[in-house]
């Protein structure tokens, strides 16, 4: 009991300095004003690779600022880091060990990937990761003392404020999924909505399913939250979800697709195995609209997913030197 308690003690000790990293994104297209600008926020450094197709569309394809606000450290996956001991010469599915060195780890793994997303920027919050539960209220509570949710609140405001993004990404916080994931949504809309209506960015959660998913199409169920009476998850009424499909081939031949990059993509967080178990799965991104996004929202969101059905790669064309495969 009382290492039980030590590390516990240790799991939910102060967090350390909020952290930005800008990403290298030399080799994509320039960043420019015409583009959607993007805020991603999520609990944990992988979270946001349910967005990899409008992530990369954006971000590498477009030129739009694409950045993503984790909060947490993730020191929390060491049971599922039994593949990278190796690759990194420690036990970390120990949980002292990978509580300690997995913050570290996780952070590079999510740079990297990041990278080859065209992302703009990583921000990290270097809350702490305290153990998997679908209970939010285990961080969200007033004296949880888990995570500082007052420098978590600042760190929203001010980043809306300043940055002043078109669009804010978070996955769909509904009662089956992990309870920070849950937490991280919540918080998200809650900086929304204290913005004046005329300056809040369009609020969004995501999902990733499987093209023959029986509940393709049809809206999440979200958990009921609201704050000062307004319920925080509701969805604004449309036809349908906007959509991102990652099986849209593109390039030479249309050998290319968005589900390989997002493969590639997952594929850089190699001390999370569930996170490799998603290799080569989902087909369709589905983008919904939550009410507490600003008037003409959908009809601005439209036009976002308008720009991402073509990823633009230039046409080349090739000399009988390339081979016989040279011709489109």
């Amino acid at each position: 009991m009382a290492i039980l308690a030590l590390l516990l003690a240790a799991a939910c000790a102060s967090p350390a300095a909020e952290e930005e990293i800008r990403l290298n994104r030399a080799s994509f297209e320039p960043l420019t004003d015409e583009a959607p600008k993007v805020l991603v926020v999520v609990a944990h450094p992988d979270d946001e690779l349910v967005a990899t197709g409008a992530l990369y569309l954006t971000g590498a394809r477009l030129g739009g600022a694409c950045d993503v606000l984790t909060i947490t450290d993730g020191q929390g996956g060491f049971k599922y880091a039994s593949f990278a001991e190796a690759l990194h010469g420690m036990p970390l599915t120990e949980e002292e060990v990978g509580r300690r060195e997995l913050p570290a780890i996780r952070r590079e793994e999510q740079r990297r990937s990041l990278e080859l997303l065209g992302a703009r920027m990583l921000v990290r919050l270097q809350q702490t990761d305290h153990r998997y539960t679908q209970d939010r209220m285990e961080v969200l509570a007033e004296d949880a003392g888990v995570w500082d949710l007052a420098a978590v609140r600042a760190s929203l405001d001010r980043r809306l404020a300043d940055e002043r993004y078109d669009f804010v990404v978070t996955l769909a916080p509904t009662a089956t999924t992990h309870g920070h994931h849950q937490a991280a949504s919540l918080l998200a809309l809650e900086a929304v909505a204290r913005m004046p209506e005329a300056d809040r960015a369009i609020a969004l959660c995501c999902q990733v399913k499987a093209a023959d998913a029986e509940d393709i199409g049809v809206p999440p169920v979200l958990v009921d939250a609201g704050a000062e009476g307004q319920d925080l998850t509701a969805l604004r009424a449309t036809p349908a979800p906007f959509t991102v499909d990652r099986n849209q081939p593109f390039g030479h031949r249309d050998r290319l697709t968005l589900k390989a990059i997002a493969s590639v993509a997952i594929a850089q967080h190699l001390s999370q195995g569930t996170m490799l178990g998603y290799i080569g799965a989902g087909d369709v991104e589905e983008y919904w609209l939550f009410d507490v996004s600003p008037p003409l929202a959908a009809a601005r969101a439209a036009d976002w997913f308008v720009q991402l059905q073509d990823p633009a790669f230039p046409e080349r064309e090739y000399s009988s030197s390339a081979g016989t495969n040279a011709s489109r």
